[in-house]
């Protein structure tokens, strides 16, 4: 029995990495913690249950996220050990609530609570959160299943997925012998969630206004080999890369240009080579958003977004909030101190964080817009703090070319698509290597760089896309941002709950 409840975890990890690119099997994720539900049914502790959702969580992450290996194996493994911590915890939650004598809903409502606040705690946690592969995120190649995101976030679409998955879960394999009305209220309930959510994203894409004022914008994206990025004897030739396709955008008559991050190749505002970007910015007469990193001293170098207006004039800049951990900064030195030797040798930067949301207001009053590097894209703070101060469009550019032809780029994408749907605003992606493209604000990616053979990754190219003046305050943006913050209260009340029948028991 002890080898069925590992191999049902084994089942939930490797579904649940279905469920996200590649392969992208989102329908998947409605139901592939119904083996990890049966593993803990039978679970003799909830150590026990701790170390079957560890189990679950492990293989998720390390095989969604294999292609860090790419970048470093070591990092790979650790993440997927920090990772996987959490949907321990959640497995030892749902543990809990088993040995309750709630009412079958109440169970329900407890499960997919802890879901919630454990995927909550691990993308939110400072230093160590990463809200990757959220099982919301599974969802984003269907528009119609991903517009409840506007009303309670990619948390709130979670804990829906979560709801279908412990209904059907108690459904087919929990307690044979229950009364009817338990049984057809099961079914209901995930009927209900199902089509209720189908319903509501049909509504909101069938309520979507035209727009009377659209802005041209450009896309590009260079696909310079991670190898020659950094690399002395490539810098004139990754300028010239950008400079010829900036001066296709100006043959389109774009409003605005952007470039990825670091795409200049070195610090913006102590080089020589700006002077040749900005001149032949003049000459075309082109906007460009561009990424580029920003010397301050020694002790402070920024990993920046710099707006070149049509005159070549660099007159606002964007630095990097927040930084990838062990990436462009060490965390926490006066504790990992002895890790800096090893991140000189590995190349990590040691980037200062910036201090303020910066939202760039140009020539086209009415599109001031925001901008998020990297992956600053999966904090959904930051990107509704932009919407907040009157962004009517977010810029995210990124490099994706350390993690080669794998999944990680579209995962990436992922995010993107739930930030639009959450804000009720546009997204423009430009990415070294893909992908980059349009995504309207209700989460459908309207165009993208594509090559000849239909790949968005590893081809050089641009688009061009007029992106409509829509933009709507969400009910995300009036509050439902903190729908984890009600399902904790939610938790905490069935927690009284269960500390007194126990204490009374």
């Amino acid at each position: 029995m002890k080898k069925v409840r590992f191999l049902l975890a084994i089942v939930s990890g490797i579904l649940l990495a279905l469920s996200f690119p590649h392969p992208g099997w989102g329908w998947i994720a409605w139901v592939a913690l119904i083996p990890l539900f049966y593993a803990i049914r039978s679970a003799q502790s909830g150590l026990s249950a701790f170390g079957l959702g560890y189990l679950a969580g492990f293989v998720f992450f390390s095989v969604s996220m294999q292609w860090m290996t790419h970048v470093t194996a070591v990092g790979w493994l650790l993440l997927a050990i920090l990772e996987s911590f959490f949907i321990g915890v959640f497995a030892y939650l749902v543990y809990l609530g088993k040995q309750t004598s709630w009412p079958v809903f109440c169970k329900v409502l407890w499960t997919a609570s802890a879901w919630t606040l454990t995927e909550y705690a691990r993308s939110e946690v400072p230093v160590f959160g990463l809200g990757w592969n959220l099982l919301a995120y599974s969802q984003a190649s269907c528009p119609v299943m991903i517009q409840i995101a506007n009303a309670g976030g990619a948390y709130g679409l979670g804990f829906l997925i979560a709801v279908v998955n412990v209904s059907l879960a108690k459904l087919c394999l929990f307690e044979k012998k229950r009364k009817r009305g338990v049984t057809a209220g099961l079914f209901a309930s995930a009927l209900l969630v199902l089509f209720g959510t189908y319903a509501y994203g049909e509504w909101q894409l069938a309520e979507a206004k035209p727009a009377e004022e659209f802005l041209r914008v450009t896309v590009l994206q260079g696909n310079i080999p991670q190898s020659l990025k950094w690399a002395p004897v490539a810098r004139e030739k990754i300028i010239e890369v950008y400079s010829k396709l900036t001066e296709l955008a100006s043959l389109s008559q774009s409003d605005l240009a952007v470039w990825p991050e670091a795409s200049f190749p070195g610090y913006f505002n102590r080089d020589l080579l700006a002077e040749v970007v900005k001149r032949r910015i003049r000459e075309l007469g082109v906007p460009v958003l561009l990424g580029g990193l920003h010397w301050e001293s020694r002790e402070e170098v920024y990993n920046s977004a710099y707006f070149v207006d049509r005159n070549g004039e660099t007159g606002q800049r964007y630095d990097k909030l927040n930084l990838v951990p062990f990436g462009e900064y060490i965390p926490l030195k006066r504790i990992f101190f002895w890790l800096t030797p090893i991140a000189d040798a590995l190349g990590i930067s040691d980037f200062s964080m910036g201090k303020d949301a910066v939202l760039f207001r140009w020539a086209r009053e009415a599109w001031p817009f925001g901008t998020l590097i990297c992956f600053e894209d999966v904090v959904p703070s930051l990107a509704r703090e932009f919407a907040a101060r009157g962004a009517t469009f977010l810029a995210v550019i990124t490099n994706d070319a350390w993690f080669l032809d794998t999944g990680a780029p579209f995962q990436h994408l992922q995010a993107s698509i739930f930030r639009a749907v959450e804000n009720g605003i546009p997204v423009v992606r430009s990415a070294n290597t893909g992908v980059s493209g349009f995504i309207t604000h209700r989460g459908e990616v309207s165009k993208t760089v594509t090559g000849n053979n239909g790949k968005e990754t590893f081809v050089t190219g641009l688009t061009t896309h007029d992106i409509p003046l829509i933009s709507r305050i969400t009910w995300y943006r009036r509050g439902g941002w903190m729908f984890p913050h009600a399902t904790l209260i939610v938790f905490m009340v069935l927690s009284v709950v269960m500390w007194r029948r126990r204490s009374h028991g």
